[in-house]
């Protein structure tokens, strides 16, 4: 096994850069892991729209009701009820939603007349759509009493529209099982996960074929008693070796971090999934290893690879924020049904054969990505070897 012994003393070699891209990576799953657990559902807070009440009529309980209600949900902003100050105010954003009351309009309310609001607000604005619910909300509640008691003072109305308004319905949401992966930091490791595995898999592998292709090596081990098929399933055993240790030490880091999201099926899945996605780079690095013939080329071509493959696939930028023509460019490349799948572990809160299968076809699509890299980089390997190259 002189060989493989050779093949890690050439990996110990490689510690340094090795080492700094674990480190890399280590910093940013912690960050990003962290980001992700700060903006999950359990930490949900309502938003406030700013918001620039204008009243143009008489002071009256009904608007100041309005005001009060709309103060629980809004922050009001104080600004001179001129057009350009109004204007400027909505394009700095210093308020979303200016909201007028027309001259007139309680009293005509109060007799049962049809009366509208003025709104201006930011263009495309999610949070206009919030208050406009609030504040039909409030006047619609009005309407009903106004319609059927016709003798209600303002302050009666206001209060019972106070007392209606403040019944809420609790929401309880429940599923059919456990489902701590899906809002917990693990989901970001694995992730993130194949940029390191990429960068470190194609560094190590890719080093050792350059130094295995050298084509006076080459020439050296025909001449050794070591046979060419024990030369190269030495070679072999240690890019599996190598690979699945890589593999294996990120899981430990994750188990390491995340002790307390790990011991579930959902992580169990995501481990599958991730060693699949490893096969595959293994395969990867293989063609490389063939294609490249210098040390220069080898670091450009892992940095494109892996940045490349990690941004169009969704490693780095959700698929839902990428574009339909960067996704179809995407399901070429194998991390793309890696996220796939990981989105779909995630999910899971029933391991039935039903929810499962889809996980386990997007696995099959990774493993399909190894077995084409492999057929190619034997077709490249055996033209090489013909023309003694």
């Amino acid at each position: 096994m002189i060989i493989f012994k050779t093949y890690f003393k050439i990996i110990k070699k490689l510690s340094l850069p090795l080492s700094i891209y674990i480190v890399v990576f280590l910093a940013l799953s912690i960050v990003f892991s962290y980001i992700g657990n700060s903006n999950n559902a359990d930490t949900f807070t309502q938003s406030k729209t700013r918001v620039a009440f204008i009243n143009e009529g008489e002071p009256s309980a009904l608007i100041q009701g309005l005001k009060d209600y709309l103060g629980g949900h809004s922050t009001y902003v104080d600004i001179e009820n001129r057009t350009d100050k109004l204007q400027d105010a909505l394009f700095f954003r210093d308020a979303e939603y200016i909201l007028r009351i027309p001259e007139g309009f309680t009293k005509n309310f109060m007799t049962g007349k049809t009366v509208t609001v003025d709104k201006t607000v930011v263009s495309g604005s999610v949070s206009s759509i919030y208050t406009d619910i609030l504040i039909n909300k409030y006047f619609n509640t009005a309407r009903l009493y106004v319609n059927n008691s016709k003798e209600i003072s303002q302050e009666e109305l206001v209060g019972q529209i106070k007392k209606d308004l403040e019944l809420e319905t609790e929401v309880i949401l429940k599923s059919a099982g456990k489902n701590t992966a899906h809002t917990s930091a693990i989901v970001y490791f694995y992730n993130y996960m194949p940029y390191i595995l990429i960068n470190i898999i194609i560094l190590g592998v890719s080093s050792i074929m350059l130094v295995f292709n050298d084509i006076r090596l080459r020439r050296r081990n025909l001449c050794s008693p070591v046979s060419n098929i024990s030369v190269n399933s030495q070679i072999l055993l240690g890019n599996i070796v190598f690979s699945v240790s890589c593999w294996a030490m990120l899981v430990i880091l994750s188990l390491l971090l995340y002790r307390q999201d790990m011991f579930n099926l959902n992580s169990v899945y995501f481990c599958i999934n991730s060693l699949v996605l490893t096969i595959t780079i293994l395969s990867m690095s293989f063609l490389i290893g063939v294609l490249i013939k210098s040390r220069n080329a080898q670091s450009g071509i892992s940095n494109v690879v892996s940045l490349g493959m990690c941004f169009l696939t969704g490693v780095f930028v959700p698929q839902e924020m990428l574009s339909e023509n960067v996704l179809a460019i995407a399901k070429f490349l194998p991390t793309y049904w890696y996220i796939r799948a990981n989105k779909a572990i995630g999910a899971l809160t029933n391991f039935n054969m039903e929810n499962i299968g889809p996980v386990v076809s997007y696995m099959l699509i990774e493993l399909g990505f190894a077995v084409a890299l492999i057929s190619v980089t034997l077709v490249l390997s055996k033209r090489k070897q013909l023309k003694g190259t």
